[in-house]
């Protein structure tokens, strides 16, 4: 069987390279978010880098007003820190993330979500 670019482990490094080349904005902060999703769900060792990366995604987004990129950032910080333990901040960030989508028409993101809250209460 022929090898595909599918069938090659990276190292981190090789994602941050990667990362580090990228130019477009938006893609920048889609990029960030994702690494960070990476490095929560590597293994718990990860998981204030993984958290880094969030608040560096949130920024970007922000920046770029990527909106539902920027809902989908809280979301993600919220399971951080359910991960963690924090179910408060866990639904602060949920709070945010809900009411962003709502304003880019996202309902099945915001319903997914609002049901992630109601099971920390």
């Amino acid at each position: 069987m022929q090898d595909t670019m599918y069938d090659k482990d990276i190292t981190l490094s090789e994602v941050f390279e990667c990362y580090d080349k990228i130019s477009d904005k938006a893609v920048k902060g889609w990029a960030t978010r994702y690494i960070g999703e990476i490095l929560l769900n590597i293994d718990n060792q990860h998981i204030s880098e993984a958290e880094d990366w969030f608040k560096k995604a949130i920024e970007v987004d922000k920046e770029n007003k990527t909106m539902w990129s920027l809902g989908s950032d809280y979301a993600l910080y919220a399971e951080l820190f359910r991960r963690k333990g924090d179910k408060s901040k866990a639904k602060e960030n949920l709070i945010k993330a809900v009411g962003i989508l709502k304003k880019c028409g996202a309902d099945g993101w915001v319903e997914k979500y609002e049901k992630e809250l109601a099971a920390l209460a």
